[in-house]
């Protein structure tokens, strides 16, 4: 039987929604899948990296589609890949690397049909990290 200190739990639920604005992350998992129509998808868990919600996670999904090379190229560059020439991009390349999102709370319904909030990152929010140097070789 486990004894647990409720006391010394965290009543903060790491799962739900920070609030809007930019927030240094830090990528610390990512799980390959593969998207309805077939396309190759990391999904990546990042963890807020300082601040006040240090620790918190937000979660994004890196598709290797056409339409997607823009973001996939976007979010190299700002973890601080060097995104000149062709490359076999692999998971571990991304890990513990460094970036400044933009999020935003986001309304959904789950799949029993309860309104959700989640932090959504738009199409275009990853950028460098102030003063962090760029483009770090494979």
């Amino acid at each position: 039987m486990p004894r647990i200190n409720f006391d010394q739990v965290n009543d903060v639920d790491e799962y739900s929604p920070i609030p809007d604005g930019e927030h240094v992350v830090r990528v610390v998992d990512i799980e390959s899948d593969t998207t309805r129509a077939g396309d190759e998808m990391w999904k990546l868990r990042l963890q807020v990296d300082g601040g006040e919600h240090d620790g918190r996670l937000i979660f994004d999904n890196l598709v290797f589609s056409t339409k997607a090379m823009s973001r996939v190229k976007l979010i190299c560059s700002s973890f601080g890949l060097d995104v000149s020439g062709a490359v076999d991009l692999d998971p571990t390349m991304l890990l513990e690397k460094r970036a400044l999102v933009t999020t935003y709370q986001e309304e959904y319904e789950d799949d029993r049909g309860q309104a959700k909030v989640a932090n959504r990152i738009p199409f275009d929010g990853y950028d460098r990290v102030p003063g962090e140097s760029s483009n770090t070789p494979f």
